[in-house]
């Protein structure tokens, strides 16, 4: 028989083995993919918002119920409010641009709204925008209307054409291509639209929520661009120390942290993915150390026939690969479809930014679990390789038996 298809007809007849060794390179190989996924996706969603956030600096109000993390980076919806006034304190020297933002977002809970779960709603300035108008014009978006939304790409309303937000009609301007941002998990308007249903929708009880104020007389977020050249760190300082009464935040500093973050996150998962491999090298090392000793006989006999022992470490070889890449490909589409739940369960202690990714972004953490399990399967072949090395057709009747 050709020894190639001698050691798949080996992996065969013992298929029982073949199948729990299968699993266990599965079980390593899914828990490598899904932290790969996670370090890769979040890194680069990191990555493409700074990139494409377009601003430097971020003021927020005090009371703001997320940070500029979460603003940035999750999509979450939000809202928090500081009095407008601080657009006329904040010092423009070295500033080129700046924007008023308004949130709110979507009550699923009252019957009020089209969609099914809560989103951003963003009330931009659409005059003095840097940062979504451009997305807009990419998509062939000129103007952005009285009473029009903009949905963006995961923005899934329950039915087609008119757009009910907190029992308002608005019509559907248009939807977004994929940004890899934060707006693909927001319904944007104008600000005056979104003041405009916040005065309409919430009653006197709600003042607590605008600070006592009138929604007119308050923005969410003030997004500004520094002039060429000029110091980001200084500009917020700068700020600072006009005593504006709201946070001034760096985006670049705020992109450190969570790099640090998902390091520190990732670091951790690997720990413990590095103590299953080390476990499972060992259990693997054991299990085919004692098949190799079973099959001392079955070796014997088959240099006795002719086979060359090159033949044999081929042979043994293939079915060592084949039992453990089996196992790495079944483990790699294992923690490819896992890696959205897990990072589900991760982001609710800290936040790991997920952005929208190419087939070929998600392919590659599965291809580097199968490159593992190649990698296992070499290692976990050394032993065995060398006792059929020493394996002589006279040691044929003095040991083993075939399995």
């Amino acid at each position: 028989m050709n020894i190639y298809k001698l050691g798949f007809y080996n992996v065969l007849r013992r298929r029982n083995k073949a199948v729990l060794i299968s699993l266990l390179s599965a079980v390593t190989i899914c828990i490598f993919v899904i932290i790969f996924t996670l370090y890769f996706s979040s890194n680069k969603a990191v990555d493409i918002v700074s990139d494409r956030m377009g601003a430097d600096i971020i003021i927020l109000p005090n009371n703001a119920d997320k940070d500029a993390k979460e603003l940035m980076y999750s999509g979450s919806p939000v809202m928090g409010f500081m009095d407008k006034s601080v657009l006329d304190e904040i010092p423009k020297e070295n500033i080129s641009q700046y924007s008023a933002q308004f949130f709110l977002r979507t009550l699923t809970q009252y019957g009020c709204c089209t969609f099914p779960v809560s989103y951003r709603v963003l009330g931009i300035d659409y005059d003095s925008d840097f940062l979504v108008k451009p997305w807009l014009e990419k998509n062939h978006i000129t103007s952005l209307g009285e009473k029009e939304v903009i949905l963006g790409v995961n923005v899934m309303p329950d039915e087609e054409g008119s757009i009910e937000i907190m029992d308002q009609v608005f019509e559907l301007a248009g939807t977004l291509m994929p940004t890899e941002t934060a707006l693909d998990d927001t319904i944007i308007m104008n600000i005056n639209d979104s003041i405009w249903l916040a005065d309409v929708f919430f009653d006197a009880d709600a003042g607590d929520y605008f600070l006592k104020q009138k929604p007119e007389e308050l923005i969410s977020a003030v997004m500004i661009k520094v002039k060429d050249g000029a110091d980001v760190e200084k500009v917020v300082m700068d700020i600072k120390k006009s005593k504006i009464d709201a946070q001034v935040i760096s985006l670049s500093q705020q992109k450190m942290e969570v790099k640090e973050t998902i390091a520190n996150v990732s670091e951790i998962l690997m720990i413990f993915a590095g103590s299953t491999f080390l476990i499972t090298l060992i259990a693997l090392f054991g299990i085919f150390n004692v098949m190799a000793s079973q099959r001392e006989k079955e070796m014997g006999y088959l240099r006795a026939m002719g086979y060359k022992k090159s033949e044999l470490i081929f042979m043994y070889t293939i079915e060592v690969l084949t039992i453990i890449v089996l196992g790495g490909v079944v483990g790699s589409l294992m923690g490819i479809s896992l890696s959205g739940y897990m990072y589900d369960m991760v982001n609710k202690i800290v936040l790991m930014p997920q952005g929208a990714f190419t087939l070929a972004d998600r392919l590659l953490p599965g291809l580097l679990g199968i490159m593992l399990s190649i990698v296992i399967g070499v290692l976990v072949s050394i032993i065995p390789v060398v006792k059929i090395n020493k394996n002589e057709p006279k040691d044929v009747f003095t040991s083993g038996g075939v399995r």
